[in-house]
């Protein structure tokens, strides 16, 4: 009463091992950019905004030159810097073009209002004349 067990099913020598599925995924690149953006600049937006601040931009120098005859230069320039500063801080959560006018208004009228170019001397140079 011998029992002999079934041979194992093993493959034989000479078999080759099974083929193997190749997936080929193509992918096309898109095509590059040029390599200078200048979108950021806004050119559009900023002609526009200039153009309607080029009207504007007038009165906002008179009130400065108001401030800076009747409370002095140190008046005038935080108010300027002041109304910059919130016309940035406007244009950079709305993004119109009304706060970007807003923005080319207190620039362009401080400019015209505000001695830059003696000011400017007077921090570089510690010069007061």
């Amino acid at each position: 009463m011998t029992h002999i067990p079934p041979r194992p099913d093993y493959p034989p020598y000479y078999a080759s091992p099974p083929e193997p599925t190749v997936h080929v995924h193509l992918t096309q690149e898109e095509p590059q950019e040029p390599g200078w953006d200048f979108s950021w600049l806004q050119l559009g937006r900023n002609v526009q905004a200039l153009a309607i601040s080029l009207v504007t931009a007038p009165w906002w120098a008179a009130a400065l030159r108001d401030v800076l005859e009747k409370q002095g230069a140190e008046g005038a320039w935080f108010m300027g810097w002041a109304a910059f500063g919130a016309a940035l801080l406007f244009d950079h959560a709305r993004q119109r073009l009304l706060t970007r006018v807003l923005v080319w208004t207190s620039l362009l009228g401080a400019a015209g209002a505000l001695p830059v170019v003696s000011e400017l001397v007077h921090v570089m140079t510690g010069s007061a004349s």
